[in-house]
């Protein structure tokens, strides 16, 4: 087993499009990292470099204590899992499988016929570790079908037995589940868990979806504009985003953003939005800014019905009156869409409100959850 490293690492197309800048991130052996950002980010660039199916303009790829910048894909001990399968359609499920081993293992022919007793363990190994990964992925049954006679979901498990039988250093997995359904994604993630929690083998998953790098990574790297942005532990950057942009990526509905600016009302340091006022979040550095140009960051499941009991107490510092614009009913709550003024927000709120559509509410805002972001720079004031 290994880790993976990248040191300083740029890649550049053509003259001036830099598709990764300097990108310095250490993955740990038997680690689960999910690169993620929207496209054109930079984050499958990165894949590929690790696989060598692009060259790095500069800086070091590390695969365990070897740099492999200048060593062919074959040589690398890696596996690749596509978004598109790429299963050969003329082979059935087991020597689609079984290819890459058979390619690995028995060399040539020449060889064969010079050590047969040799080959025939071989292939008696090659069957077995086929059928145990089929069976690891409930597919055993299918192994004599064509891949035209697979669903979406068997296709993708296909190609999961072949990256996993051959038990590489490092599996990379380029947007594996976009081509699923929603109910088959959901039950795929669980498994693909599983599978690395099983075979311990240091797996870099490239998505845009943040709900799998929220669900999957035991770290997450997200990318914009080929930089990373942060990388810490999916709840940490749910809850403590690095900047602005990450802040508004990671979460589903996206933070609510309102241009404000520190002030100073009676000796107490406030967030003056214009519509409504908050005080600055105890202990925080912008308490002594006053002056300052801000943007207030609000998660939506951090607004709540101040009719509903909650964890939140209401009082005036943390309460604002707001237009009901419109309710969307998920069942287990209602995402809410608020007007304050000019001011729009969006709450996601509890599914006992009676709240209704055109009516003015009062809202609680949990303070301790509030994001300060520097209007300049856009990154979390803290």
């Amino acid at each position: 087993m290994a880790g993976v490293a990248f040191k300083s690492v740029t890649k550049v197309y053509g003259k001036d499009v830099k598709a990764v800048s300097d990108l310095n991130l250490d993955i740990q052996d038997q680690e689960f990292m999910v690169l993620v950002g929207p496209s054109g980010c930079g984050k499958t660039t990165a894949l590929r470099m690790i696989a060598g199916l692009e060259e790095a303009t500069g800086g070091d790829i590390m695969i365990g204590d070897v740099r492999v910048n200048d060593v062919p894909p074959k040589d690398r001990d890696i596996a690749m899992v596509f978004q598109n399968y790429a299963l050969y359609p003329h082979m059935n499920v087991y020597d689609n499988i079984a290819f890459g081993l058979r390619l690995r293992e028995l060399k040539s022919f020449f060889w064969q016929i010079t050590h047969l007793a040799e080959a025939k363990t071989i292939k008696e190994d090659i069957d077995k570790r086929v059928k145990e990964v089929a069976r690891m992925l409930d597919i055993e049954k299918y192994l004599h079908r064509k891949p035209k006679e697979l669903s979406g979901g068997q296709r993708q498990r296909v190609a999961l037995a072949r990256a996993i039988v051959r038990k590489p250093k490092v599996f990379l997995m380029d947007e594996p589940l976009s081509n699923l359904d929603a109910k088959l994604r959901v039950q795929t993630r669980a498994e693909l868990i599983r599978l690395h929690r099983q075979l311990g083998i240091t797996t870099v998953y490239v998505t845009h979806d943040q709900v799998e790098a929220m669900t999957m990574g035991q770290r997450m790297a997200i990318m914009r504009d080929g930089i990373l942005q942060q990388c810490d532990q999916p709840e940490k950057v749910y809850q403590y985003p690095a900047n602005k942009f990450v802040a508004g990526f990671i979460g589903s509905p996206p933070m609510n953003f309102i241009d404000a600016e520190i002030r100073t009302e009676n000796g107490v340091a406030i967030v003056d939005a214009g519509e409504f006022k908050l005080p600055v979040p105890e202990g925080n550095p912008a308490a002594h800014m006053s002056g300052k140009k801000i943007t207030l960051g609000i998660r939506a499941e951090d607004i709540h019905d101040a009719a509903i009991p909650s964890n939140v107490v209401a009082t005036d510092a943390n309460s604002v009156q707001a237009t009901v614009d419109v309710m969307e009913p998920l069942g287990h709550e209602y995402v809410a869409y608020l007007k304050i003024g000019k001011i729009n927000l969006v709450a996601a709120i509890s599914n006992e409100s009676k709240v209704r559509v055109t009516e003015v509410a009062k809202f609680v805002v949990n303070l301790d959850r509030v994001h300060l972001f520097d209007a300049e720079t856009e990154q979390a004031i803290r």
